[in-house]
């Protein structure tokens, strides 16, 4: 007898009795079926009338020991034994008299004139005495800014520059006992609302601590919201969620069901529990070793009696010809891997299942594929050809916003849409302040009662969630009914769960909890991986939370759906399309929040942002700049989205190739321009870079020659063209029915295209910054709303900056709002004005590049509408724009806006404004017009040179002007001014004896008139040519006077004896050459078409190639 294989076999028998026998199934007969779940739910209670006591407790955790000197890292300590919430104060022999207890987090917002308790108890660590004798106890609010941040390393408190939002001081307290904690209560009454603000508590003592350490002991110290009815619903809910754009919502049924086809019901399954299927009769038990196959053309049906719950299964696969199908039943399954070759079914559309099902992914780190070749480990995996189906109940929406303002202590919401959501689920409240990394205040909370759009919680909220009419919080259900989550041991290592699918795939109802594998590529929480053109695919109303890696990953995949999911709490881009390779797909409906940077976020001071390589700790690197939305082509659909936080809601990364899998096909993502950007929001996000932005169109992604990918955060041009190709013809980017944010600078587009039509910007610092040829139209821009986290100094608010160079930007029909003047800024550019000018450089310097037309402003003073910086440099003395209506200027015609030198002011329409620091004039018939003036070797466009490298001036001359209208001239090249004009340009160094204009914006219809200085006897050769055509090429001939000149064809020229008279028209212009949108046009930089003028003299040659000693003489008025 064989004994070795008898003992095995019991001990089989015995692992089989441990496992099953407990919970075995009563029958395998085929037709036998588990009680199933039905949709019905428990009903909720009512709303309960009482808002209990919420209560901010603050210990060693939460609290920094601060003051001028005489602290450690030992300041704060642990509390006595025995004494619950209590922390020990330690002070060093002759410290300061003062110290300061800051708490590391944003306190709650408290309302004005309503009551609060600051409570703590006291003990003193050794008798009282002349040296621990407190004085007075000082609770303060302070604006986050205006003190040392309690959570960057320093100790040190900075003496407030401004007063607290709040302070409450008291003198006496029971200070003295050194026997028993003694509670001290303080009420506090806030004269004003306070948002977001820091408590210090200031604690002096009436002398420095002495010779000898001395402590004090503090339990229980919180700061109380008293209980207090909940009020009435308010009569003033939010109906309409914007005032301006419309949001897109999704379909408001649920899904048609068709429970006669729930695929539990087939007349044709196999049970797991019945032993005649398995290949030697014996069902498969949990071990670590085991490699479940389901039998080649079966159905096989999983019940919760089928399996233990409790044991881990190694591993499940799904041949071709097989089905693993599961019944609508509560259970929980521990797995390793899932591999699937044929189908695995979870409910189907038409049957979404009412269980809770619980599949929990086990296993340590690894880069072993343990489920299949590719496919990694500790996760399902859908080969090509396979399918699989999940759906679990539908909650629906599956998020909203707020429809009132929710304050601390707050425990119940209101909200807009209608939702099935059920009692005992968790939501999320999105965050209302601006950096959601440094002061997070998304709160997750469990609904204890819901009532149509009233929602009621088991505890209170801790922070205020604004719901006004320019913005409201957006609230997401995280729970779903079928979990897919991995194990504990996941939080350790970030090493997840993960489903992948090759074929098809219907997923639908799920909850992720714990998934994806931190920096392994293709281990995402639900990614569809080198799909191909799907036909019948998609992820919807499914739920993310706390992920390692990533939320939902289009891979090598084409018209695939994802919509109606929600995402929290996740590290590395959200929403993520992988290889630049991915369109048509459709992203609708869904929500991204509090996404996280992998390392150090990009930073940066400089347009150029940082550089990052892949390494092992940064498998991609664009995850430093790690966003709700990654898009990395663009030709796809997304309507309808959210994005709370992340170095940016949505990103738009240029890839020059295709990466990864995909770096063989032979397109060019970055020339895809927008299939379909409709409705989609974005707020708390852009604020980690000094260009970043909530919707940013910039950084650079590209694989090295090292194979490594290589990621550049900064500004990177992007051509966009019909199909992706330069033959297609160039086609603009397109943002429609777009809300932007607590947001730095809304929109950021660094590409050569874009048109951005129906926006709304709220306290955001600008509402975009918009290169190439721009269009921003039917927007409202408010640079101050009503909530109470978004009234504060610590960044300005711009209505617009129009950039110094190169570009055209076109505003039109723009409500502009709430511009509030800040009396501590120290300059126009920080003073929340609506129009802004760029000046800071003299080497680049604006042409005619900016337009306006049906501007609106309100709750603005006058002063506020432009924002000009004069400082030396040619950006800020060349400032100008048309108002094309003179709504801005208040004329109703058409207005030149020109920088504060007397340069700009033309003719008598011109009037100087002080607050401004601007001319503002009639425009008339003029254009305003650039001329880039060289000599080679020493003012040449490749040149960079000191903003006070003076040259000379240019002054207008002519039109009956008679007085001195000038502006500087450096080396930097480029003068900017009013066409059909006199431009007299005076060298202090003498006239070089050879000048080269390039007619850089000369409209088509117009012209300058140049007048410039000679001595006497000079001759000279004038001509004019085009580089790239020389049909163009032109040798003026001399006319017989300056005012010939002027009214003559532009090829001809004069000299008086003092200055040499030259009319300059660009001769290649049509009259098509322009950028034109909603009533405005802005005309082209036009290259290369250049006057050359070739000054000769015997009599007085020139020295080193300058004619000196010339007389500064404005030309005749008369001309």
């Amino acid at each position: 007898m064989n004994y070795s294989r008898f003992y095995l076999l019991f001990i089989y028998l015995i692992f089989v009795f441990k496992n099953i026998s407990a919970q075995s199934c009563p029958s395998t007969n085929s037709t036998w079926r588990p009680t199933m779940v039905t949709s019905n739910v428990v009903t909720s209670p009512s709303i309960t009338t009482i808002q209990p006591q919420l209560d901010f407790l603050f210990g060693k955790s939460n609290l920094v020991f601060m003051g001028q000197y005489g602290y450690s890292a030992n300041s704060i300590s642990d509390g006595p034994t025995g004494v619950a919430n209590s922390f020990t104060m330690n002070y060093d022999t002759w410290g300061p008299a003062m110290h300061w207890l800051v708490v590391k987090t944003p306190v709650p917002a408290l309302k004005a004139n309503q009551n609060y308790i600051f409570s703590y108890s006291f003990k003193l660590g050794q008798v009282l005495g002349s040296y621990n004798k407190i004085a007075s106890v000082s609770i303060n609010f302070f604006n986050p800014a205006d003190i040392t941040d309690p959570n960057g390393g320093s100790q040190y408190f900075t003496t407030p520059g401004h007063p607290a939002i709040y302070n409450k001081t008291v003198t006496t307290g029971s200070w003295s006992s050194s026997t028993t904690f003694v509670l001290n209560t303080i009420t506090l009454t806030p004269t004003v609302d306070i948002g977001l603000s820091i408590m210090a508590i200031q604690i002096t003592r009436t002398s420095q601590t002495g010779p000898s350490i001395t402590t004090m002991f503090i339990s229980n110290m919180k700061l109380s919201i008293a209980s207090r009815t909940v009020p009435a619903s308010p009569s003033n809910l939010i109906s309409k969620d914007s005032e301006l754009i419309t949001i897109p919502k999704p379909p408001s049924s649920l899904d048609a069901q068709d429970l006669t086809t729930c695929p539990y019901l087939a007349t044709d399954l196999v049970h797991w529990h019945d032993p005649t299927i398995w290949s030697g009769g014996l069902v498969p038990l949990p071990t670590t070793s085991s490699n479940i196959v389901i039998p080649a053309g079966k159905k096989v049906l999983i019940s919760p009696c089928s399996i233990n719950q409790t044991g881990i299964y190694q591993k499940i696969t799904i041949p071709p010809t097989s089905e693993l199908i599961f019944a609508d039943a509560n259970f929980t399954m521990n797995i390793q891997d899932i591999y699937v070759q044929g189908k695995f079914i979870m409910g189907t559309n038409k049957c979404r299942y009412n269980a809770n099902i619980n599949i929990i992914f086990n296993g340590a780190m690894t880069t072993v594929d343990t489920i299949a070749q590719y496919f990694g480990s500790k996760g399902i995996a859908v080969a090509s050809g396979g399918f699989i189906s999940v759906h679990g109940r539908q909650y629906h929406n599956t998020w909203t916003k707020l429809a009132f303002t929710a304050w601390s202590g707050d425990n119940v919401i209101y909200i807009q849409d209608d939702v099935n959501w059920v009692v005992g689920q968790q939501v999320v409240i999105a965050t209302s302040v601006y950096e959601d990394e440094k002061y997070p205040e998304n709160e997750v909370m469990t609904i204890a009662a819901i009532q149509g759009k009233v929602i009621q919680f088991t505890e209170s909220l801790k922070y205020y969630h604004y719901g006004g009419q320019e913005y409201q919080a957006e609230v997401a259900l995280l729970s779903r009914n079928i979990v897919f989550q991995g194990d504990s041991s996941s939080v350790s290592t970030s090493f997840g769960g993960h489903v992948l699918v090759s074929g098809e795939g219907q997923l639908a109802g799920i909850q992720l909890v714990r998934m994806g594998q931190r920096n392994i590529k293709g281990r995402y929480p639900l990614h569809f991986h080198l799909a191909k053109n799907v036909t019948k695919s998609y992820i919807s109303d499914c739920s993310v939370v706390n992920s390692f890696y990533r939320c939902y990953t289009i891979h090598g995949t084409n018209n695939l759906t994802v919509t109606r999911n929600v995402a929290f709490d996740v590290t590395g881009h959200c929403y993520y399309l992988e290889d630049g390779v991915e369109m048509d797909n459709t992203i609708s409906f869904n929500f991204a929040s509090f996404v996280h940077t992998i390392g150090t976020p990009a930073a940066g001071f400089t347009q150029y942002g940082q550089d990052f390589t892949q390494s092992s700790s940064l498998a991609q690197p664009a995850d430093v700049a790690a966003g709700g939305f990654y898009i990395t082509n663009a030709w796809n659909s997304f309507i309808g989205n959210a994005a709370s936080g992340g170095w940016a809601g949505f990103s738009f990364p240029n890839l020059n190739s295709p990466i990864g899998n995909s770096i063989n096909v032979a397109i060019i993502p970055k020339q895809f321009t927008t299939k379909v950007f409709e409705g989609n929001t974005a707020h708390s996000s852009g604020y980690y870079f000094d260009f970043g932005s909530s919707i940013y169109v910039g950084g650079d992604l590209s694989t090295g020659s090292d194979g490594l990918l290589v990621y550049n955060s900064g500004r990177i041009s992007r051509e966009t063209y019909l199909n992706g190709v330069q033959s297609g013809g160039e086609i603009w980017m397109r943002f429609n029915n777009t809300k932007v944010f607590l947001s730095n600078r809304g929109i950021g587009m660094w590409g050569e295209r874009v048109e951005v039509v129906l926006l709304e910007s709220h306290d955001s610092i600008r509402p975009g910054s918009l290169f190439g040829e721009a269009w921003l139209s039917d927007a409202i821009v408010n640079g101050q709303t009503n909530s109470l986290l978004s009234k504060t100094t610590d960044y300005s608010r711009q209505g617009f900056q129009f950039y110094d160079t190169y570009v055209k930007t076109i505003l039109t029909n723009i409500i502009f709002r709430n511009f509030i003047h800040n009396p501590l800024s120290t300059s126009p550019e920080d003073d929340n004005r609506v129009i802004i000018s760029m000046t800071h450089s003299d080497e680049f310097k604006p042409q005619f590049i900016s337009s306006t037309k049906n501007i609106t402003i309100q709750g603005t003073t006058v002063s506020q509408y432009i924002g000009h910086r004069i400082i030396e440099t040619g950006s800020s003395r060349q400032f100008n724009f048309v108002d094309y209506d003179g709504t801005i200027s208040g004329r109703s015609v058409p207005t030149i806006f020109g920088a504060h030198d007397k340069w700009w002011q033309f003719d008598n329409t011109c009037t100087y404004n002080n607050d401004w620091n601007c001319w503002v004039c009639n425009k008339g018939s003029y254009e305003v017009a650039s001329v880039s003036v060289e000599v080679p070797g020493f003012m040449d466009r490749s040149g960079e040179y000191d903003a006070t490298s003076y040259v000379g001036y240019i002054y207008l001359f002519g039109n009956g002007i008679t007085d001195s209208r000038r502006m500087n001239v450096t080396r930097n090249v480029g003068i900017t001014g009013i066409s059909d004009m006199g431009w007299y340009l005076y060298w202090s160094i003498g006239t070089p004896n050879y000048i080269k204009l390039w007619l850089s914006e000369v409209p088509y219809g117009h012209y300058v008139f140049f007048a410039i200085p000679y001595p006497a006897s000079t001759t000279f050769r004038v001509s004019c040519e085009y580089k790239y055509n020389s049909q163009y090429s032109y040798n003026f001939t001399q006319a017989a006077s300056a005012a010939a000149v002027r009214s003559g064809d532009g090829k001809k020229y004069y000299f008086n004896g003092t200055h040499l008279f030259v009319k300059v028209i660009n001769f290649v212009l049509n009259g098509n050459e322009f950028f034109s949108r909603g009533g405005c046009k802005i005309n082209d930089v036009y290259w290369e078409f250049i006057v050359h003028i070739t000054a000769t003299n015997t009599i007085k040659p020139p020295v080193n190639g300058y004619f000196t000693g010339l007389t500064d003489v404005l030309p005749s008025s008369t001309l």
